[in-house]
C-alpha cells in the first residue's frame, strides 16, 4: 500500500515539475549536454522523487523542497525563470 502511495505522489510530482516549466526544464548540469543529459536528468530526478516521496509521503510542499535539495546535491542547477535547457521541437 506505501509502494502505491509512494509512486503516486512521486508521479504527482513529476508532473508537477514538468508542467511548471512548460516546455521547457529549468534544470541545467555541468557536465552533461545533448542525450546524455535527458537520460541523466530523468535518472537523478527519478531519485530524488523516490527520496522525497518516501521521506514526506503526505505533505507535498516538504516534497518538493526536498526534490529541490536531492537534485542540487547531485550536481543540477535549477532556474525558475527556464534559462536553462529546453526542449526543441520542429517547425510545423
Amino acid at each position: 500500500m506505501r509502494r502505491i502511495i509512494v509512486a503516486t505522489l512521486s508521479a504527482a510530482l513529476v508532473a508537477a515539475v514538468l508542467l511548471s516549466g512548460g516546455c521547457s526544464k529549468p534544470w541545467t548540469h555541468p557536465d552533461y549536454s545533448g542525450k546524455e543529459l535527458d537520460r541523466k536528468f530523468q535518472e537523478d530526478s527519478l531519485k530524488c522523487e523516490v527520496v522525497a516521496g518516501e521521506e514526506f509521503p503526505l505533505d507535498k510542499h516538504k516534497q518538493n523542497k526536498r526534490f529541490l535539495m536531492c537534485m542540487a546535491d547531485l550536481g543540477w542547477n535549477y532556474h525558475p525563470d527556464g534559462e536553462g535547457y529546453r526542449f526543441q521541437t520542429k517547425p510545423r
